[in-house]
């Protein structure tokens, strides 16, 4: 259905990412603690959301990687090209369109430096403020709900599929106010102060914004409900292209250039290796 691209020199994190994209859930994992127990189940996985708000429709899909495998991977570059339900519903839509992604990752409970969210933010749009451990839990629940009202209308989309079928990442397009884009207050600012959680695209002739994304969670041992989290930015951003149907990450780390050393090393053993093969072949002869 679609199809991701890794790119760059840095081998382990690639590794991490796409080891990550082997073990994709059709239904989006939503990492929700009321549905996988607190210390168990696996962690929840990225969605992609656009909304269409003149006519009010939404498009969004199962990005089909988890928190902590993007957060592996973060480094590398990579790009999601999205379905033909994605062309098809872009044709058809106003200008201009507004776009976000997130993910829960909250089931290991609020001691684990884990709990928390990936959640994109308007490149250039201010820091939030404070921002404590109980409102933290607001935001994975909205996540969290989200991302079931999707599996919903995904199996109701998608002939053959079920909540637990893993076999594709699934997408759907909805008219509806009950699975809409906005629905549960989280499209927008997710209840943090100061947050611009969208970016808009295809606006005349504005130059599309993109969305940088942030890991907030919890600082990890004991905390309480006024705790501060902890914002960790990841070093990149986010794209959509509406023309080319891809969602872009582009990560600002530089690649690790392999050095010279290792090079001639490879090289020096290839040259063995045809040596011994030339050497094996002239005494059958």
């Amino acid at each position: 259905m679609k199809m991701v691209k890794r790119q760059g020199y840095q081998w382990a994190a690639a590794i991490c990412l796409v080891a990550g994209m082997n073990s994709a859930q059709a239904a989006i994992s939503n990492g929700a603690p009321t549905i996988q127990p607190g210390g168990s189940g696996v962690a929840g996985e990225l969605f992609l959301n656009v909304w269409d708000q003149a006519a009010a429709t939404s498009y969004s899909i199962d990005l089909g990687v988890t928190v902590g495998d993007f957060l592996a991977g973060s480094q590398v570059s990579s790009y999601w090209n999205l379905d033909q339900r994605f062309v098809n519903w872009a044709a058809a839509t106003s200008d201009p369109l507004t776009f976000n992604v997130a993910g829960n990752n909250s089931y290991v409970g609020l001691n684990s430096a884990d709990y928390g969210v990936l959640l994109s933010r308007r490149t250039g749009a201010s820091a939030p403020g404070s921002f404590s451990m109980s409102a933290l839990a607001t935001v994975t629940t909205r996540i969290s709900a989200r991302a079931t009202a999707l599996n919903i209308a995904e199996v109701a989309q998608n002939s053959g599929a079920t909540a637990t079928d893993y076999a594709a990442d699934l997408s759907e397009v909805t008219t509806t106010n009950a699975s809409s884009y906005f629905d549960k207050a989280w499209g927008t600012s997710m209840n943090i102060s100061g947050w611009v959680g969208s970016a808009t695209v295809r606006n005349g002739g504005n130059p599309d914004q993109t969305l940088n994304l942030f890991f907030i969670h919890s600082p990890g041992g004991t905390v309480a409900s006024g705790t501060p989290v902890v914002f960790n930015e990841l070093d990149g951003f986010l794209s959509l292209d509406i023309a080319s149907a891809k969602l872009t990450w582009t990560s600002n780390v530089a690649p690790v250039p392999v050095p010279g050393a290792v090079w001639l090393f490879l090289s020096g053993i290839l040259a063995v290796l045809r040596v011994q093969k030339r050497s094996g072949v002239a005494s059958i002869a």
